[in-house]
């Protein structure tokens, strides 16, 4: 994996960074992110799958950006990346999870975070990157200003 590092504000970087190396720093975070934006607390608790993170991460299949601001991991976006079913000779990005630390949500950061995302991705040879926003935290606008365009609509029910 590429380790470039990109400092745009002074103090705030965006590097690739393994899950191994990452995961005791990010585990809290992840748990602050599912309590603000997952639903259905109880019904669906958190429950990471640390083996299928580790074997991902050692396959090359898990690629990280975290967002570091002097030092402090404050964000950082989570991607599959693999061949797709349907185009096998095309290599996909697919967002598992995106996240900023609410305090650092103003400005740039975000942006930021993905153009670094894409910036990395297109070095490993990824064609087409998929994200999502949740409708109660829409985030459409971000994404439509970075040149990403709504492809469909995913429903969920508990059942």
């Amino acid at each position: 994996m590429m380790m470039a590092e990109v400092e745009v504000r002074p103090g705030t970087a965006y590097r690739v960074e393994r899950w191994r190396d990452l995961k005791a720093e990010m585990l809290p975070l992840l748990s602050a992110h599912w309590r603000e934006v997952a639903l259905n607390h109880k019904e669906v608790p958190l429950d990471i799958d640390h083996e299928r993170y580790d074997a991902m991460d050692d396959a090359g299949a898990l690629h990280i950006v975290a967002v570091r601001r002097d030092g402090m991991l404050i964000g950082y976006h989570v991607a599959i990346v693999s061949g797709h079913l349907h185009y096998k000779s095309t290599l996909h990005g697919i967002t598992d999870v995106y996240w900023i630390a609410p305090e650092c949500r103003h400005g740039v950061t975000a942006m930021r975070m993905f153009q670094a995302v894409e910036r990395e991705l297109k070095a490993l040879g990824v064609r087409k990157l998929f994200t999502a926003t949740k409708l109660h935290i829409f985030q459409g606008p971000l994404f439509e200003r970075l040149g990403y365009r709504p492809v469909e609509t995913l429903y969920a029910k508990l059942i």
